[in-house]
């Protein structure tokens, strides 16, 4: 049993701004659950293995007639579902790729949805860096395939309480052609780490 998973997705490291998010949220958390035990998994460090058809045809077979290597993928998968459900808080931290979710974070979903075993009863904390702005009136708005498939996942697995905490603007400064956004960029990285602090702190 855990007081916290928190899943960690980008790999820039101390560059981050997801992870320089989540940081807030994590003192705040310790500071009101001094001796709190958070498991964490960092994606980028240890990725997970994406599903294959071994570790699907698996589930439905049973434990005797499981080859070594079926069972091992088996067990793992179940391990983490059992992170899941064992879990008081989630706390997930992740950029945007491409529109939606990367890689190594839709791999781990795909491991931990299994129907009838996973169930996730406590809140769920979701912390989003876009690299610019999908917000109604923007270019791209309706171009994010990210946030809404976090929340749905997590309803699907039965959380009530889902928030999903945004920073926009991430490459203001990086890409020349978003250097009038700069100053947007900071107020919403500002916003996101005080709303962490608050959500962790409830």
């Amino acid at each position: 049993m855990s007081d916290l998973l928190h899943l960690e997705v980008s790999p820039l490291g101390d560059r981050s701004i997801s992870r320089s998010i989540s940081k807030e949220f994590l003192d705040a958390f310790k500071s009101k659950h001094p001796g709190a035990v958070i498991v964490t998994r960092d994606l980028d460090l240890e990725a997970i293995p994406h599903l294959d058809g071994e570790t699907i045809n698996a589930g439905y077979t049973p434990e005797i007639d499981r080859s070594p290597s079926a069972h091992a993928k088996h067990n793992f998968r179940i391990s983490l579902v059992n992170e899941v459900n064992e879990a008081k808080n989630i706390l997930i931290s992740t950029p945007m790729w491409n529109f939606t979710v990367p890689s190594v974070l839709k791999a781990w979903i795909d491991q931990i949805i299994v129907p009838g075993a996973t169930k996730v009863s406590g809140p769920v904390t979701i912390i989003i860096s876009q690299g610019g702005s999908y917000a109604e009136g923007a270019p791209r708005a309706g171009w994010d395939w990210q946030t809404g498939y976090l929340k749905q996942v997590f309803t699907s697995l039965g959380a009530t309480d889902i928030e999903i905490i945004l920073s926009e603007f991430g490459l203001a400064g990086v890409v020349p052609a978003m250097a009038d956004f700069v100053e947007h960029k900071s107020a919403s990285i500002a916003a996101a780490k005080k709303a962490a602090q608050v959500r962790a702190a409830a």
